[in-house]
């Protein structure tokens, strides 16, 4: 685990009106509000971090550190507004931030008008240097170049489905009994990356393709996790983002390591072992939910994928 990110969210609580009640679970004081905070270390130091609330009143609270911290934000619901080292921050609705912080202060502000819902991970500033897209991933200096001495820096973006969908299943796997602490690692290094990628290398090296091609591959990716159920062809894809065919083959290969087909049979599997998992459908729903009619085809693709049955999921999870 990572000291100085642990001590800095138990700061946080320290100075909030939230207690420790279970092994990853904080409530808050009963005069205060109603509501939880869910929140587990995985063994890399990442914090993933889930905030379900609603206040009586506003509150604010404050706490100061002479640590570093990365933590990616997506506000759900409601609006988190905080002062960081004299600086403003607020996160409404539906958008999402990058935040890299240094030697701070922080004054947050929480209406209550409405229900505060939140997600975050807390990223290890070690971690950051080595997972932010570049050539030289030894000893990277990024936080540095990008804080350039400041104490506070805010990335904005505006959540995809994508992203949308991992942090759904953390906040499932947080809310439930059987976590599996190494498949939620895994989710959120995916999540990580996506968003690093995305803000800081848009344009992978793909010979003969711009930076709008690329934009509009991401978005044919995006189709494809919408409507996994019944795909448009390839050709038909590629015309609805407004691109050839061949450049969205060749951007599939640039950003996703595979082929389109290959892509939408992935997020297929990822989607159906999620319901399985959730208890959400059984293994027929399962198939029909993520565009299989062939309950044969969709067994062994499983299969394949896991290396377990569709059937055997609850046994395994």
């Amino acid at each position: 685990m990572n000291a100085s990110l642990d001590s800095i969210y138990q700061l946080y609580f320290d100075t909030s009106p939230f207690s420790r009640i279970g092994p990853t679970t904080y409530a808050i004081a009963p005069s205060v509000g109603e509501g939880t905070i869910h929140r587990l270390s995985t063994y890399s130091g990442i914090e993933i971090v889930y905030s379900e609330y609603r206040l009586h009143s506003r509150q604010m609270n404050r706490f100061a550190t002479r640590e570093r911290m990365v933590e990616l934000q997506f506000a759900l619901s409601g609006c988190r507004s905080a002062c960081v080292s004299g600086r403003e921050f607020t996160l409404k609705r539906g958008q999402g931030a990058l935040l890299l912080m240094q030697d701070f202060d922080v004054r947050f502000d929480i209406g209550c008008e409405e229900p505060i819902r939140s997600f975050a991970l807390g990223i290890p500033v070690e971690l950051f240097e080595y997972a932010l897209p570049g050539p030289d991933r030894s000893g990277g200096r990024h936080f540095e170049r990008l804080t350039k001495g400041c104490a506070f820096r805010q990335l904005d973006f505006v959540p995809d489905e994508r992203g949308m969908k991992l942090a759904n299943r953390l906040i499932e796997e947080l809310e439930g009994r059987a976590m599996s602490p190494l498949l939620m690692e895994a989710a959120a290094y995916e999540l990580l990356n996506l968003y690093l990628t995305q803000l800081f290398d848009p344009v992978p090296v793909c010979e003969g393709l711009s930076r709008e091609d690329m934009r509009r591959v991401r978005r044919a990716a995006e189709i494809l996790q919408a409507e996994m159920r019944q795909p448009p062809s390839l050709l038909s894809l590629a015309k609805r983002v407004g691109i050839n065919d061949y450049k969205l083959k060749k951007g599939f290969k640039a950003i996703y390591r595979s082929t389109a087909f290959d892509y939408l049979r992935q997020i297929r599997m990822e989607h159906a072992m999620q319901l399985l998992r959730g208890g959400h459908c059984n293994v027929t729903e399962a198939a029909v939910e993520t565009g299989y009619s062939n309950m044969s085809a969709f067994s062994e693709q499983f299969g394949k994928t896991f290396g377990i049955k569709p059937s055997e999921v609850k046994r395994f999870y």
